[in-house]
């Protein structure tokens, strides 16, 4: 947050379940804890599965004070301005910390088994779920979605956007799928699912897999994770590459290719298409997670902003530009 100066860190709780009571807020430059903050709804602490930032650039906005959070029943925005005025007193017990203020935001009644989220360039929400549904919220309302996609059965693990809200990245266990939002209202007026109901007029996705020799060199308990777009923060700017990660694996799609109805991958295939051309970067141990760079950092001899990997043990960074 705030220019990239300050970092939210979230732990699970003793259970074991990938619920959070609180976050703690670090000072990169220092890399200490200067704050521990709570979850609280109505006088009662609650817990958070994930949070996300407010939209797509608001990390690097030097003024930010409140941070998106998603769990299993729960859409809220939070803000770090303590309505009271209260700070937090270093050396306190955890009962003592401060409370996140709930600004925004709703609690679900019925099960919707939230699991992952994301925010567009304007602040409009991705939401996916495990029953593999995909919902899509406006900025300015958390209560109904404009458009829910209705999936393909497995568990959306996670989901990214592209920066203008046109294309969705959605991630399970043994494909990627990858959804445009683009629809034409009565009027004739391009729109997103963001911005309006789409209603019958959700076009078929698309799949991103593994070909059937790379499954195999991957093993049977690998699974997909991260699938991520690259990362741009301006208007008219367009995502270059999709990335994901299974096991050892790195891969790296071509985001123009993928989404070109003309694509060669498409071409003998009925019903929905799937995609299997991509880069493999290779790594002798697991695979934590691989994400480009924001693309203001691609080199002078590339255009390709790096890709970050991490190993358990190790983080590294490289160019694919010229990688086979």
């Amino acid at each position: 947050m705030r220019g990239e100066t300050n970092m939210l860190l979230m732990s699970p709780g003793d259970t074991g379940a990938p619920h959070s009571n609180g976050v703690h807020h670090v000072d990169i430059e220092t890399g200490k804890v200067v704050t521990e903050w709570r979850f609280e709804k109505d006088g009662t602490d609650i817990t958070m599965r994930d949070i996300a930032n407010d939209s797509k650039s608001a990390q690097l906005e030097p003024s930010g004070s409140t941070f998106l959070g998603l769990d299993d029943n729960r859409l809220c925005r939070w803000d770090m301005r303590d309505a009271r005025g209260r700070v937090q007193t270093i050396g306190n017990s955890s009962s003592d910390s401060p409370v996140l203020h709930w600004s925004q935001g709703h609690q679900f009644s019925r099960g919707t088994n939230f699991q992952c989220f994301a925010s567009t360039g304007d602040g409009s929400i991705v939401v996916g779920s495990v029953d593999g549904k995909i919902r899509l919220y406006s900025k300015s309302s958390m209560r109904m979605a404009k458009t829910v996609f209705p999936g393909l059965g497995s568990p959306i693990t996670h989901v990214d956007v592209t920066y203008d809200g046109k294309w969705i990245l959605g991630t399970t266990d043994t494909y990627l799928v990858l959804i445009c939002t683009i629809f034409k209202d009565k009027d004739g007026k391009e729109k997103t699912g963001f911005s309006g109901r789409m209603g019958s007029r959700i076009a078929a996705p698309r799949l991103l897999k593994l070909s059937p020799l790379d499954s195999i060199l991957a093993g049977n308990d690998n699974k997909f994770h991260g699938g991520q777009f690259s990362w741009v923060t301006e208007d008219g700017k367009q995502e270059k590459h999709l990335v994901a990660t299974v096991g050892k694996f790195s891969l790296i799609w071509n985001f123009q290719k993928v989404k070109d109805s003309n694509h060669h991958c498409y071409r003998d295939q009925e019903g929905l298409k799937s995609c299997y051309c991509y880069k493999v970067v290779l790594k002798e141990e697991s695979i934590v997670d691989s994400r480009f760079m924001h693309e203001n950092f691609a080199g002078s001899d590339s255009p390709e902003a790096p890709l970050v990997v991490a190993t358990p043990m190790k983080v590294s960074s490289f160019s694919i530009a010229n990688r086979r």
